[in-house]
């Protein structure tokens, strides 16, 4: 029998294309409380001060400054679209989040003043969870109120304004990048968001964190833009209904299911005694979900550490169970079945009959290797008076030529 140590993720599920099915998570910010109507987190503090907030699976820093003003991060449900100026700093430019929720996020990135005034610092966002398989999918962005009326009332023909996403993945960068752009003014065309836009981020792949810049042709620009429904999916599910079974004396056989749809990951395993999700012992790749564990010892407590490995480095969670091998006793070490010898019925209420064509000898015993009983010259034993439970009968040619076997059998009420 096993023992689960952590149940799966419950977590709705995507399918994405051809590559199977997806965990997605969705900060909406909706699950963050103000403390009323046309409000702000950052400004609601009681003093300047560092914090941080999570939606989903992200987590967002923020600062509140003791002049008054936020930096970084903050959410809101502020709903003016009109008035321009700095004190507007806390609107989006659509006046309620996206789909028509209440909560959306804002942020503000500083200009990186002196050196290069026409694109702002890095800002940056956490992924909680499981970041081996973490993927960052897209969000919704468009302009604050204060970034737009400034555009409207300053841009010309060659002036732009752009939002850059960075991955990253153990504090190194990864190779891409994601752009959008929150406007552009051209001879031909102009671009100016106000309605919610979908940025994808899925070309930053297997990330654990972002960063956030905002350039521009313009140097004066504030540096502001709004977000939300940050999504956030795991590209690697984990293993499911591990279990381990045919567990004997010394070995043990670990099954489980993948957790992908159309694609088959290779898997990691390890076998110890470690009551932990993840293992201490050396692990072992193998390509199908079964594995079998040799060479334990007996009447031992072993736990069974699966994940999948989905590639470009991505690892789902472990999975783990607990099994228990059976006591050792010497008639374990018993020769192979020479009697060709079966038992029969199996599992038994009252007799159970010794198959074969010759008298035997027979000992029945308890599975810590305890003799109950013993019969001689017989192709039958009554085990009637025997509790119900797992016991073994060691069977040997009663005419002395040395052939025996030892089997199991399940005693029934």
């Amino acid at each position: 029998m096993t023992y689960k140590l952590q149940s799966l993720l419950a977590a709705a599920l995507f399918t994405m294309g051809a590559a199977g099915v997806n965990a997605q998570t969705v900060s909406t910010l909706d699950d963050l409380t103000l403390p009323g109507a046309n409000t702000d987190y950052a400004t609601s503090l009681p003093s300047a001060q560092q914090y941080v907030f999570t939606s989903g699976r992200v987590t967002f820093h923020g600062v509140l400054e003791s002049w008054g003003g936020y930096g970084q991060f903050n959410y809101s449900n502020v709903v003016d679209t009109i008035t321009s100026g700095f004190g507007n700093d806390k609107a989006a430019m659509t006046g309620i989040g996206y789909n028509n929720s209440a909560n959306y996020g804002v942020a503000y990135a500083p200009a990186d003043w002196p050196t290069h005034p026409d694109q702002s610092l890095l800002i940056g966002a956490r992924i909680e969870g499981n970041t081996n398989a973490s993927r960052a999918v897209g969000m919704y962005v468009t302009n604050t109120t204060y970034a737009y009326r400034y555009i409207q009332d300053n841009y010309r023909d060659g002036d732009w304004y752009k939002l850059i996403v960075r991955g990253y993945r153990n504090h190194v960068q990864v190779t891409d990048s994601a752009t959008y752009t929150l406007a552009s003014y051209t001879a031909t065309d102009t671009v100016l968001r106000k309605t919610w836009e979908w940025m994808d981020l899925t070309a930053l792949g297997n990330v654990d964190s972002l960063s956030f810049q905002v350039v521009s042709s313009d140097e004066f620009t504030p540096f502001y833009f709004a977000f939300d429904n940050f999504t956030v999916d795991s590209i690697c599910p984990e293993p499911k209904n591990l279990a381990a079974t045919s567990v004997n004396e010394n070995s043990a056989t670990i099954t489980w299911i993948s957790g992908l749809t159309g694609v088959t990951p290779d898997y990691e395993i390890a076998v110890d005694q470690s009551a932990t999700l993840a293992p201490t012992a050396t692990t072992v790749t193998v390509t199908a979900p079964t594995y079998s564990k040799t060479g334990l010892s007996s009447n031992t407590l072993y736990y069974v550490h699966v994940r999948a490995a989905c590639g470009s480095g991505a690892f789902s969670n472990w999975d783990t169970a607990s099994f228990k091998t059976l006591p050792g006793t010497g008639i374990f070490n018993a020769q192979p079945n020479t009697l060709q010898l079966s038992l029969s019925p199996n599992p038994a209420t009252h007799v159970i009959n010794l198959n074969s064509d010759m008298a035997l000898d027979a000992t029945v015993y308890s599975i810590e290797g305890k003799v109950l009983l013993t019969a001689t010259r017989t192709r039958q034993i009554d085990i009637s008076t025997l509790p119900a439970g797992l016991y073994l009968l060691k069977a040997t040619d009663a005419a002395g030529t040395g052939r025996q076997a030892t089997l199991r059998f399940t005693k029934q009420n």
